[in-house]
């Protein structure tokens, strides 16, 4: 079946930085994928009265259930305290590995799926923080109709008391994808240019905080990636790369700050992440390229049950990153890499209400642009998306919630599988 692109459905379950490398981001994002699919549970088990805000609180913060209980069979799914479907004690007492499918509904690759085995590790040491900031482990693949698919694996693991924290990944697999603005005229950015891209590689990092319990903290990362771009068509433009294969070996430095009261779905605090790379031929990079990007997310509580959130994101690369790297506009709603540039620049916000019990209404608006500057040319474009959805408390010792959102932008209107919140970093 052929779906056009500009109807076909986006999942927030795939990884954001899946359409890349997906060595070229920390592998966060496959959390997301498991649980999304923990989701369609919802409907056939939510179904009793919900408790009071105030009950359901005290039980997520005290966690007063006692240890030595552990409920058997189907009571493990529900919430002893309001009855409803709650996914904690099976999330945290599960055996190995939880395998569960995965839909991909991605406008930009088509519809798909695959299978995902994930472990979440809640550090039981560290009181409420252990629920809130558990360690996470994946793995899993995907393919879809247009012939993309993919294998990866992923571990976020937090050291002495949270003081240090490490994260792994891997992966391989090709991605088909239509990239835009490759030519050296203004129309080139509306002409896609349509790649396979074969990929292998792994990514490294470590985090230092600088002093118990302080929200700052500095790290390095280290990326590794092979990518062999394939054109699907004839070319359009001269000096277009076709199978030549590009080594990407690049060291960055980080430096993070982190207040959120939980990972997973945070109803206050700041997040921030400036992260510097630099991809050098004297590591084994075929080319030498810097990129940076710098992220700023936060969230407020409000009266009745109101949470105001809002995320910035600049990103910067320079003379010589791969095309396949280039900063791209990614919003809800807007297909990726249909807006890049050597700049890019864009601001979400998005107001969540928890009107009855577990559930919640979601309403969100964003704005992109990105700027791409040449010998000829120099050319800004811009982007709005916006959209609705719902939430449900899916986990609520873990603070987590679960939707769909349904996202609009010119030329597209997609639908996200929500799991924990749009803008998820463990």
């Amino acid at each position: 079946m052929t779906v056009p692109s500009g109807d076909r459905h986006r999942c927030l379950g795939v990884p954001r930085w899946f359409p890349l490398p997906p060595i070229m981001r920390p592998p966060h994002s496959f959390a997301r994928i498991v649980l999304a699919c923990l989701l369609g549970l919802c409907a056939s088990a939510a179904r009793a009265q919900p408790a009071t805000d105030a009950v359901r609180e005290a039980e997520r913060l005290s966690h007063t259930e006692p240890a030595t209980v552990t409920r058997e069979g189907r009571a493990r799914f529900f919430d002893p305290v309001d009855g409803q479907l709650d996914l904690s004690q099976y999330l945290e007492t599960a055996r190995g590995f939880l395998p569960i499918p995965v839909l991909v509904t991605e406008p930009a690759v088509g519809y798909g799926g695959g299978g995902i085995g994930m472990f979440v590790r809640p550090r039981r040491e560290a009181g409420e923080a252990g629920w809130a900031r558990p360690d996470l482990s994946g793995v899993g693949g995907i393919a879809t109709e247009n012939g993309t698919w993919g294998v990866f694996a992923g571990d976020v693991t937090q050291w002495q008391d949270g003081r240090v924290k490490t994260l792994a990944g891997l992966g391989t697999g090709r991605v088909n994808l239509d990239f835009y603005g490759l030519g050296e005229n203004r129309p080139s950015f509306d002409q896609p240019v349509r790649y396979s891209l074969d990929f292998t590689g792994a990514v490294a990092q470590g985090n230092w905080r600088i002093a118990p319990k302080s929200p700052w903290s500095v790290g390095l990362r280290y990326v590794y990636a092979e990518v062999e771009p394939k054109l699907r068509d004839d070319p359009l433009f001269p000096g277009l790369a076709d199978r030549i294969r590009i080594r990407i070996s690049a060291p960055g430095a980080i430096l993070e700050y982190d207040t959120r009261d939980n990972v997973f779905t945070p109803t206050r605090g700041v997040y921030a992440e400036s992260f510097y790379m630099a991809s050098r031929e004297s590591l084994g990079s075929t080319d030498d390229f810097e990129r940076f990007q710098q992220v700023l997310i936060g969230w407020i509580p409000l009266p009745h049950e109101v949470t105001l959130g809002g995320r910035t994101d600049y990103q910067w690369s320079s003379t010589g990153t791969p095309f396949f790297l280039r900063p791209f506009v990614m919003l809800r709603g807007v297909p990726a890499m249909r807006y890049q540039g050597d700049q890019m620049a864009s601001a979400e916000v998005e107001a969540r209400w928890q009107f009855h019990g577990r559930w919640s209404a979601v309403a969100f608006g964003g704005y992109g642009t990105t700027r791409t500057s040449r010998d000829a040319l120099s050319l800004t474009q811009d982007v709005t998306s916006g959209g609705v959805g719902f939430r449900y408390e899916l986990a609520s010792k873990f603070g987590l919630h679960a939707g769909i959102d349904v996202a609009h932008s010119p030329g597209t209107t997609a639908v996200y599988f929500v799991v924990g919140n749009g803008w998820f970093r463990p």
